[in-house]
């Protein structure tokens, strides 16, 4: 009852924060408040929900595909970083000081420029004021959707299958960061996390019911787990051993842990999940309690997310060498059917071709 009334409590605050957004909405789409373009291509990836629709594997996808071609930069808020101001991250930069989606994406491809700063504005003129040798080609904006003060080239919106926006509620009632008209300003609506054995009248009743504008296509995509992967592979039980563990204590420090826990109980018997906040720093209490349980279940081996583990193997000097001897993660990335990552593809070589046609023409 209590927390009925609570809810209750909810909607006048989601109302009127519905109305500041609608205002500001307003003000950028009238040119009161005022977007800037660049002459350079700008590929902005962001949601209208509050994290978990897998902004950081469409990010990775994008790089993997473009990396060969073009010289590529991201531009991060960097959430819950230690740092402040404009940073160029590195490689060796821990999760604490750049943030836990910024550090996993430089693990798994240090060579691309990541600039960070909420201040994208300022992060795009930095990039422009390299020589033009150093210059990124193309700039990926991470989690930009709403940072209306940059016109992007190109706007990817991202909604989870299970959870599509147009079901959501606005903030604290749901987890909308603005109504869903916002996603009017999308040229590209990709529907993340979709089941591998989506109907074809499931898929006709998904774009019916997002209600696309004729300027916007829609494409469908999947999570594709990969092998389990040991943190510290030095010390960790080998794979291949013939009695490796068939249990597993899974931790996970995300927005949404379901799609993970599943997957981690595909391949094990669980014997204990551990759920923490999205973007959690791992303390030394939090070390014990996973100490605690793999003394509770000799025989299991701990499971994290990759975005969990960046975070761990920067506390490797604090981990007793049972965790280190059992800590996996199961990387994660983002598929598409060969005919929409060609329509993507399509897409996004479409908008840079424009956008330097368009540069070098002034």
């Amino acid at each position: 009852m209590k927390n009925r009334s609570i809810y209750r409590c909810m909607y006048p605050i989601s109302f009127l924060y519905g109305m500041g957004i609608r205002l500001r909405n307003y003000l950028y789409n009238k040119q009161i408040l005022k977007s800037k373009s660049y002459p350079i291509p700008i590929i902005c990836i962001g949601n209208l929900s509050v994290g978990g629709t897998g902004k950081t594997p469409m990010v990775e996808y994008l790089i993997r595909q473009m990396q060969a071609k073009y010289r590529l930069a991201v531009i991060s808020r960097g959430y819950k970083r230690r740092s402040k101001g404009l940073v160029v991250a590195h490689q060796d930069d821990s999760a604490n000081q750049i943030g836990d989606e910024p550090r996993q994406i430089l693990y798994n491809f240090p060579e691309v420029m990541m600039v960070l700063d909420g201040n994208r504005r300022r992060a795009i003129e930095y990039i422009l004021s390299l020589p033009k040798e150093e210059q990124p080609e193309v700039i990926l904006l991470d989690d930009g959707f709403q940072h209306r003060r940059v016109l992007p080239s190109l706007c990817i919106l991202l909604t989870e299958w299970s959870r599509p926006f147009i079901k959501d509620k606005l903030l604290p009632v749901g987890e909308l960061r603005e109504s869903a008209d916002g996603a009017l300003r999308a040229d590209c609506i990709i529907l993340t996390r979709c089941p591998e054995d989506a109907s074809p009248i499931e898929i006709r009743i998904m774009e019916r019911t997002l209600s696309l504008y004729p300027h916007q296509e829609l494409l469908f995509s999947r999570t594709s787990s990969g092998e389990l992967t040991p943190l510290f592979t030095e010390e960790a039980i080998p794979l291949k051993q013939e009695n490796f563990p068939k249990e597993a204590i899974a931790i996970a420090g995300i927005a949404h842990p379901q799609h993970f826990f599943d997957e981690v109980n595909k391949r094990f018997t669980i014997a204990q999940t551990l759920h923490y906040p999205d973007h959690h720093h791992f303390t030394e209490r939090d070390i014990d309690i996973f100490s605690a349980a793999l003394h509770e279940h000799p025989n299991a081996i701990l499971v994290v997310t990759q975005k969990d583990a960046v975070r761990l193997i920067d506390r490797r000097e604090k981990l007793p060498y049972p965790l280190k001897n059992r800590l996996y993660y199961i990387p994660i990335e983002t598929v598409f059917s060969q005919e929409d990552a060609m329509k993507l593809e399509k897409i996004v070589e479409k908008t840079i071709r424009q956008v330097n046609r368009n540069s070098s023409s002034h």
